[in-house]
């Protein structure tokens, strides 16, 4: 079983080894994050290799919408550290059941996620290209 750590993120606190963000607050609420933000827990791992699984597990389920069911707050929506904790936890469970279909169905995603912001990228290049076009008719 994969080992790994959550903790509230403290910006006076230097978090070192390996770790991912995930946000609490907002309708966004357990998506994994690269950088941390105000609003987010601190995942810690052993190493790089259970990082990027848990990384891709939690993106999973964020994309699934699995942690909707557990936020709370009327203005704001948040969620509550142990259900974080108890959702990954049980998708691992799930997760060793079958490693094989786990690991084929998170390189999939990481190429569909790799392809989105790829073509983000495209769409930005083609935006800033337009506008080019548009000032040299203007000049």
């Amino acid at each position: 079983m994969i080992e790994f750590n959550i903790t509230t993120y403290n910006s006076d606190k230097e978090y070192n080894g390996f770790q991912f963000y995930i946000l609490n607050k907002g309708l966004n609420c357990g998506k994994p994050l690269e950088n941390p933000c105000p609003n987010c827990f601190v995942c810690s791992c052993k190493n790089e290799e259970e990082k990027n699984q848990l990384y891709w597990l939690m993106f999973g389920l964020w994309q699934g919408k699995i942690f909707n069911q557990h936020l709370v707050g009327s203005v704001i929506p948040f969620i509550h550290i142990r259900h974080i904790k108890s959702t990954l936890y049980d998708a691992l469970l799930k997760m060793e059941e079958k490693p094989e279909k786990f690991k084929s169905h998170i390189n999939k995603v990481h190429k569909i996620e790799q392809n989105r912001l790829n073509i983000l990228k495209q769409l930005e290049l083609m935006k800033q290209l337009k506008r080019v076009l548009m000032l040299e008719l203007i000049n």
